[in-house]
């Protein structure tokens, strides 16, 4: 059933793209539309689980991160408005008590949306963050704390 229904979304995209409905482009689409689905198809796990996202965790969560953008903004603008751009740059672990994967991947997107900041990798329950300016003695937690908090709800 997934077999069928991604080549004809995919022979729809072709249609659309190149916008012809000629009997060449067509045996074209097919065909491609087809290969494409038997290459990749297997390549994606079908999701065994579904967790229902809270609408209320998933307001709050789009509140915190546009305020921790905004902050972070204003933050990293004073940084680089001193006459002295003498930055401390770092490479951080974090832990995380996040369980699901597409928790700390959606945690790991926040704090690299956020200036400042970067996830590079997330090793199990670690999350290895690039800051642009870390201040020695400034808790490590503290990068991911209000965003962990609220997509723990979600």
């Amino acid at each position: 059933m997934r077999f069928i229904f991604w080549s004809i979304m995919l022979f729809i995209i072709w249609i659309i793209l190149t916008g012809s409905v000629e009997i060449a482009n067509i045996l074209v689409g097919i065909i491609l539309s087809v290969g494409t689905t038997l290459l990749y198809l297997n390549m994606f796990e079908e999701k065994k689980e579904f967790e229902f996202i809270n609408p209320f965790w998933l307001l709050v969560y789009i509140y915190v991160l546009i305020k921790n953008i905004i902050k972070s903004n204003i933050y990293l603008s004073k940084i680089l408005a001193r006459k002295d751009l003498n930055l401390t740059p770092a490479i951080v672990a974090v832990p995380t008590k996040l369980d699901s994967d597409w928790k700390k991947l959606l945690l790991a997107n926040s704090i690299t949306l956020t200036p400042g900041t970067l996830t590079l990798d997330i090793k199990e329950d670690m999350l290895f963050i690039h800051i642009i300016e870390y201040e020695k003695g400034t808790d490590k937690l503290e990068i991911t704390r209000e965003f962990e908090k609220v997509i723990k709800n979600i």
